[in-house]
């Protein structure tokens, strides 16, 4: 088994002096793109929370229902701007809750369309600080390691704590309708090959075919809605930029320490790739999945068992 890192933001060491050299106008943007690499928020998400309401189906014991989800972008900005991405492209359609564990938590975001799926299943985002707790309630974004969430989300049933040494920075918590989460069909248990559960492989290339042939009881969301105008221009506005942006070609030369220190991280950042593809092949059986097969995956429960999946994404993936 492989160690999970904890999420790190780098320090931001030598910027007020880079800016200083700068003309105003250079100084600004160039600190909106550091902040953007660094994982800091983005003015944008400065206390703008807003709700959004997941309306969903095919519950346990049938019938239907919905649950309403407070966002924080003040607990994980960079989170919270990949979830609003995601519900403008209506994203969440039809998803199903393919891992729900009784006592521990339920994970979705793996799109029912295997063309939709391909589209993210690389739009990897860099990690949040973990600013508040995995509680009974809170929704995270799953990962198959450092700086690889995607599209996958769990809701925790029951307080998680456990999780927050792990890296695992919650965005958002629901504040109407945990009754109905709490009816989301768990039947089916851990996932593919630890359990009997659905094969994130399978999900990622066959899609929702798949779970409906062969695990057809999963409950689904219909759609997700933003629940004002005032949200909605709230997530124009945390998604009008690039989630992760990149240097603007010529950056360098006017900041060529700064420029220096990312590629002595790059490096590192190589080498921790080469690392990682060795542990991967060890922790997916030979059966050439790659990390990114599985979130979720290294998801160990207090209570007992290791809750390992194939990268479909860690935590849970």
């Amino acid at each position: 088994k492989h160690p999970r890192g904890q999420p790190r933001s780098p320090q931001a060491f030598g910027l007020p002096s880079l800016a200083a050299t700068m003309p105003r106008r250079a100084a600004a943007a160039f600190a909106l793109s550091a902040a953007a690499l660094l994982g800091a928020p983005s003015p944008a998400l400065a206390g703008n929370e807003f709700k959004a309401v997941f309306n969903v189906a095919n519950l346990d014991g049938g019938g239907s229902g919905s649950f309403t989800v407070l966002v924080h972008p003040d607990w994980a900005p960079i989170g919270t701007q990949r979830f609003t991405e995601l519900v403008q492209d209506d994203f969440f359609k039809e998803v199903r809750f393919f891992r729900a564990i009784d006592h521990f938590m339920a994970q979705f975001g793996i799109s029912g369309d295997p063309a939709v799926a391909a589209k993210w299943r690389s739009k990897d985002i860099k990690d949040d600080k973990v600013k508040t707790s995995n509680k009974r309630g809170r929704l995270t974004f799953a990962t198959a390691g450092p700086n690889t969430r995607t599209t996958q989300i769990f809701i925790n049933f029951k307080d998680n704590t456990f999780l927050d040494g792990q890296g695992f920075a919650p965005f958002a918590e629901i504040v109407e309708g945990m009754d109905v989460v709490d009816k989301l069909y768990k039947g089916y248990g851990e996932g593919y090959p630890q359990g009997q559960g659905p094969d994130q492989g399978k999900i990622q290339s066959e899609g929702n075919a798949y779970l409906e042939k062969d695990f057809p009881k999963l409950s689904y969301i219909e759609k997700v809605t933003i629940d004002s105008e005032a949200a909605a221009q709230a997530v124009q506005e945390f998604t009008a930029g690039s989630i992760d942006t990149a240097p603007e070609e010529g950056q360098g030369s006017k900041a060529p320490l700064f420029a220096l220190g990312f590629v002595v991280l790059g490096v590192a950042g190589l080498a921790v790739a080469f690392w990682a593809k060795g542990a991967a092949k060890e922790t997916t059986g030979g059966d050439g999945l790659s990390p990114r097969d599985v979130e979720g995956q290294e998801l160990t429960s207090p209570e007992g068992g290791n809750y390992r999946g194939k990268r479909g994404q860690g935590v849970l993936e």
